[in-house]
């Protein structure tokens, strides 16, 4: 670990600086303090990690598909209104978009239940 003495007015640093970085800075025992982390999120999943994973990346790809053309844009919209804001799973939002897509994870979970 390197320790970090900041010679301007700044006590603390938390976190990382940028996106780009691979460590972050965190203060122990009040000492400022910077670690480098290899952020291997994708790669050390759990089955349901990745289940839930791929039902994210479905509902994120057909809405993006249903959202980029106006008429289905339009379709969608009266379906929202039609539906009262409830989505299959039967929460309530406040978007159309967030309503869509929740219900279209729901319906995927459904079609491919998670199997230990």
């Amino acid at each position: 670990m390197a320790k970090i003495e900041t010679t301007s007015a700044i006590n603390q640093i938390h976190g990382k600086t940028n996106g780009r970085d691979r460590g972050y800075f965190y203060m122990r025992n009040g000492k400022q303090f910077y670690r480098d982390r290899d952020e291997t999120y994708q790669q050390n999943q759990s089955p349901r990690q990745k289940w839930n994973s791929a039902a994210f990346a479905y509902a994120n790809k057909i809405t993006n598909e249903l959202f980029s053309s106006s008429e289905s844009v339009t379709q969608l919209n009266e379906e929202y209104e039609a539906s009262k804001h409830i989505a299959s799973n039967g929460k309530a939002y406040s978007t159309p978009r967030a309503w869509k897509f929740n219900s279209l994870l729901h319906e995927y979970k459904l079609a491919h239940p998670f199997v230990n």
